[in-house]
């Protein structure tokens, strides 16, 4: 397509190796394998075979274990893993998609393992030496060289196994703080040996030796790369830097790397680790101060990744909050040759399809919203694309029997419904009170703004399918039992939210007191006249509450709040009523929110409630006993939602087929992340 002429090129990585395209799928991992770590029948084939079908040139299937690791991970380290690979290669493969088995060993970025042995590294730290700290971490043990020669053997023998179960390359994973990054980072090695970080020759060894290995094991044909970090990120400035990254590539290369796939890594004591979106939130440690210029440019890896490229002769391989505009402007640069695609594709397989064919518009973005790594243990899930390793489960297939199905509530839940409904073959009516669709979408992105997430992606996209489908939309109409009546539907889905508590204490009715009702009413017009980002702006000059605010709730409703109001130069005291603070707030942005509510100055008090409000303040009552007056000049009540059966029931009364969905549900429903995957899930099954 004009525009993207560089993105949609070919590329030759060796004879045998020719991507069709510029863009292929990085490696992420996804446990979405068998728990013996096999991947005989499992998820992650149709979630891959998803993506090639969706028009990547190549996927890089990530975590392939060459010893036992913990985990749900693929394993290589024992021939009955070879008829799963097989089984994989074989679904992508006839899609005209190439594959890329990526070696792993956490190494010594291990977690937490009560009576277990220590993680293995280059080099035997005490804590106090742990470029990342307790809890993420735990001090690692050293390996003698004779352990090293061991752990070579096994990733050559992993690499003929993944040749023989249909690979089409082999990639040395010698990134992010893991096993082999231990030995190239200056942060994890101290050895004094011909292993140790003393040169280029002595830090890169390890890895030459294990590519050198893998070639006369496996033959001049079968293609080897390498994944390294252009750079990492420390407050003592002591780890890997371009200028080293590019010897370390370059070493690789004369060793028989192929390519070289560039990634990063972020420690301190509040680590970013491998991704490099979280750490502007809620606003930098003070030692990545100086790289947000890059982060919002082309990105932390790509800021180095032509220095890399001008080491070597090897196509280049780059990643990170890539689009397709920037994607293209970074090859047109020359700073890369391919672009690794990683959460891009979890929110869109068919990104690249899309991308080719025109249908920019109905890309579905990847709002930086980390619920795929809440936690990073779990089988991985996507917010905005609940399909997501539920392939095969979710899959919108026609319908036997077509319904008319009344979705009664405008925002991502009932959208999502009506239209995996309408794809179906149903016939989807979406009613909405307001005038407008998206229910609290263009809040949740003001609140949001500058920051990390993108939610406005989610209103984008929604509206885009909508107006695309058959659903047939009703706005300023509010469903009541007369209407039901009237339509007759063959089923209801409730998609309306649900009202947030707001208990009934003396002084709460007071003018000073704000409601996320209230709140949602004043700035709907606002909202409606100058978008989330530019009222987000406004707000900074002029917001309607006083100076010293307390805030009553530290779940996710309220920890944001308390974010967004101390950003705007308020006082805040946030009033939990147990000892959480950040409630369902993914865990990466969760860990980071409490060390900055300390450096900002938000006192957080735990274990109590709101007793009174008047006009001295808000008294607050703890768990444990006893009262303390909080002076302020406004409270906000930031309590989460609580289902109200009422509608519900009045539908079930009416109508055989009643589903109820998303914030409807109350607790933790409310999220983003529900409404999307409770839509798909109750569209799949009428």
């Amino acid at each position: 397509m004009k525009g993207f002429e560089k993105l949609l090129s070919p590329i030759e990585i060796a004879p045998n190796f020719v991507l069709k395209n510029r863009m292929i799928k990085a490696p992420q991992s996804s446990w979405r394998r068998n728990e013996d770590c096999t991947a005989d029948g499992s998820d992650a084939i149709a979630m891959y075979e998803n993506m090639a079908e969706g028009g990547v040139a190549a996927i890089d299937v990530a975590a392939i274990l060459w010893e036992p690791a913990g985990g749900i991970y693929l394993g290589a380290y024992d021939d009955r893993f070879i008829p799963g690979m097989i089984e994989l290669n074989e679904a992508v493969h006839k899609h005209g998609c190439l594959t890329i088995g990526q070696l792993h060993h956490i190494g010594p970025s291990a977690g937490p393992t009560p009576d277990g042995p220590p993680p293995i590294s280059s080099s035997t730290l005490s804590e106090d030496e742990m470029p990342v700290p307790k809890p993420w971490c735990q001090a690692p043990r050293g390996l003698t060289v004779e352990e090293i020669h061991e752990k070579q053997r096994l990733q050559i023998e992993a690499a003929v196994r993944l040749q023989k179960g249909g690979f089409d390359a082999v990639e040395v994973h010698v990134a992010h703080g893991y096993f082999l990054d231990s030995f190239v980072s200056p942060l994890w090695n101290k050895r004094d040996d011909e292993y140790g970080c003393q040169n280029v020759e002595n830090r890169t060894r390890i890895v030459r030796e294990i590519i050198e290995g893998i070639r006369e094991a496996c033959g001049p044909d079968f293609v080897i790369g390498c994944r390294l970090n252009g750079r990492e990120f420390h407050p003592t400035k002591q780890g890997i830097t371009a200028e080293q990254a590019a010897e370390n590539a370059r070493a690789f290369v004369e060793a028989g790397a192929q390519y070289i796939s560039i990634a990063g890594y972020g420690y301190g004591p509040t680590p970013f680790r491998y991704c490099p979106d979280y750490f502007p939130y809620p606003e930098p440690d003070p030692f990545m101060e100086p790289f947000v210029d890059e982060y919002r440019g082309v990105g932390l890896w790509t800021a180095v990744a032509r220095r890399i490229k001008d080491a070597v002769d090897v196509p280049v391989i780059t990643a990170g909050r890539m689009d397709e505009n920037l994607a293209e402007r970074v090859l047109e640069a020359g700073d890369a040759d391919v672009i690794a695609l990683g959460r891009t594709l979890w929110a869109d397989p068919w990104f690249a399809r899309k991308v080719d064919e025109g249908r920019i518009d109905e890309i579905m973005r990847c709002t930086r919203c980390a619920s795929c790594e809440d936690p990073v243990t779990q089988p991985r899930i996507c917010r905005v694309n609940p399909t997501l390793g539920q392939e095969r489960q979710l899959a919108a297939k026609p319908v036997a029997k077509k319904k008319r199905v009344m979705v009664v509530g405008g925002g991502p839940a009932g959208m999502e419904c009506a239209c995996t409904l309408s794809e179906r073959g149903h016939e989807v009516t979406l009613y909405e009170k307001a005038g407008a669709l998206g229910g609290r979408i263009k809040l949740a992105a003001m609140i949001k703004s500058g920051g990390c997430e993108e939610v406005m992606h989610i209103f984008n996209h929604l509206t885009a399918m909508i107006e695309k489908s058959d659903v047939e939309v009703r706005l300023k109409t509010e469903v009541d039992e007369q209407l039901i009546r009237q339509e007759a539907p063959d089923a209801v889905v409730v998609a309306t939210s649900s009202p947030y508590r707001i208990p009934d204490i003396p002084g709460i009715h007071r003018k000073n007191v704000f409601t996320i009702p209230m709140m949602s009413k004043l700035a709907q017009v606002p909202l409606k006249m100058f978008g989330p980002d530019k009222l987000a702006s406004m707000s900074e000059k002029f917001f309607p509450v006083g100076k010293r605010i307390v805030i009553w709730g530290a779940g996710a409703e309220g920890a944001q709040c308390a974010e967004f109001m101390r950003k705007r130069g308020k006082d805040i005291v946030l009033v939990a009523e147990d000892g959480d603070v950040g409630g369902l707030i993914p865990l990466k942005y969760k860990e980071r929110i409490e060390p900055w509510f300390n450096r900002a100055g938000v006192r957080v008090v735990r274990d109590a409630t709101v007793a009174e409000f008047g006009k001295q303040g808000a008294l607050l009552r703890f768990s444990q006993g006893g009262e303390e007056l909080v002076p302020c000049d406004s409270m906000m009540v930031m309590l989460p939602e609580q289902r109200d059966p009422a509608f519900f029931d009045m539908a079930a009364s009416l109508v055989d087929e009643v589903y109820e969905i998303g914030s409807t549900l109350g607790g933790e429903n409310a999220f983003l992340k529900h409404a999307f995957a409770d839509g798909r899930r109750v569209g799949c099954l009428l």
